[in-house]
Formats: C-alpha cells, sequence, structure tokens
C-alpha cells in the first residue's frame, strides 16, 4: 500500500513538473503581420522596433494577461508579461500607438459605507469592476533606425492600471531583456547577441 502510494506521488510530481514546464515554453505574443506597418525584413527600408514587456516586482491583477499594442488604431501584437518580440516597421514620422489593457478599478461600494441592511448583498461589498484602460502615444520610426520600446505598467490605484512607452538606449534594454523570454523574429535576433 504505501509503494503504491510513493509511486502515485511520484507521477503527480512528474506531470506537475512536466506540464509546468510546457506551459513556461508557449507564449501568448503574437504579432499581426498583415498590419500595414509591418515591413518585410527583405524591404530596402524599414525600422526594427523591439517590444519589450518586463516582470514586474509583484502581481498585478488582470494587468498581468496579454497587453495590446495598437498602431494607427489597429492591433499591432499582443504581448505577455515577459516577453520581447521584435517588428520591422514601414518608416512613419508620425505614429498613434495605443496601450490597452484590461485592468480593475473601484471600489465601487465601501464596505463603510454598507449598512446592515445590506447583509444580504455583502459579496458586493468592496467588489471592482474591471475595464479597458487604452493611452496613446506618439512616435516616429525612421528608416535604419533601431527602437528599443519598453512597456511599463503604472498602478494608478483606484483608476486602476495603465502602460507607458519608453524609448530606451541599446544597453537599457539589454538589462531589461536579462531573464525575458525572445519571442518571434526576435529569437532569431535577439537583444542580447548585438
Amino acid at each position: 500500500m504505501l509503494k503504491a502510494r510513493i509511486q502515485g506521488w511520484a507521477w503527480a510530481a512528474l506531470l506537475a513538473v512536466l506540464g509546468l514546464s510546457g506551459c513556461a515554453a508557449i507564449s501568448g505574443t503574437k504579432v499581426d503581420l498583415s498590419h500595414h506597418l509591418v515591413s518585410a525584413a527583405t524591404e530596402p527600408l524599414f525600422a526594427t522596433v523591439y517590444f519589450i514587456r518586463p516582470q514586474t516586482e509583484r502581481a498585478m491583477g488582470f494587468s498581468d494577461n496579454a497587453l495590446t499594442v495598437k498602431v494607427d488604431g489597429r492591433t499591432l501584437l499582443t504581448i505577455e508579461k515577459g516577453d520581447y518580440t521584435l517588428v520591422y516597421m514601414r518608416p512613419r514620422v508620425s505614429t498613434d500607438v495605443t496601450l490597452e489593457n484590461r485592468t480593475e478599478v473601484g471600489p465601487t461600494i465601501s464596505s463603510n459605507s454598507m449598512s446592515d441592511a445590506d447583509t444580504p448583498n455583502w459579496i458586493q461589498r468592496g467588489t471592482w469592476p474591471t475595464k479597458v484602460i487604452g493611452k496613446t502615444y506618439q512616435l516616429e520610426f525612421a528608416a535604419g533606425k533601431t527602437y528599443y520600446l519598453l512597456l511599463e505598467p503604472v498602478d494608478g490605484e483606484f483608476r486602476g492600471v495603465h502602460f507607458t512607452v519608453h524609448d530606451v538606449t541599446p544597453f537599457a534594454a539589454k538589462e531589461a531583456v536579462k531573464d525575458l523570454r525572445a519571442v518571434g523574429v526576435a529569437r532569431s535576433v535577439a537583444i542580447s547577441t548585438l
């Protein structure tokens, strides 16, 4: 009986390790290659743009889910926390880049303002509804240049979490991607090799 129990635990541990390693290898980061600003690397004039989304110090709820990056109002990519990717983009003097994410805001009903008569509605006390927050930034993509765009969360407390974009130096980009996963084209042109 004890031997069977030990073997059962061994199988459970093996399946857990295999399941975790399988999940770690899969990323939800995806680039829309049909976007009008995505360029083939063979085109003579293009901008090399790395999108970097670092890990956070703590869990941030819904904001830990995939971040949507829209360019000129159309989704260019979705990027997971802990990933970075590379997109070859057609040059543009002025481009609207919008970062959209779902976040918790609130709370809607404070537990302090609820009376004992509201006891049947206790599940609503301090609920935090979610909404999509989008912030738009003006960026320029010049032909022949390389951009390292760091996508960082800003905790707005009760207003929710939104993301900012910073064009960082190659050195700062190398530091930022030390523990991140290269996805898509970035696997063959990793920042650490530049």
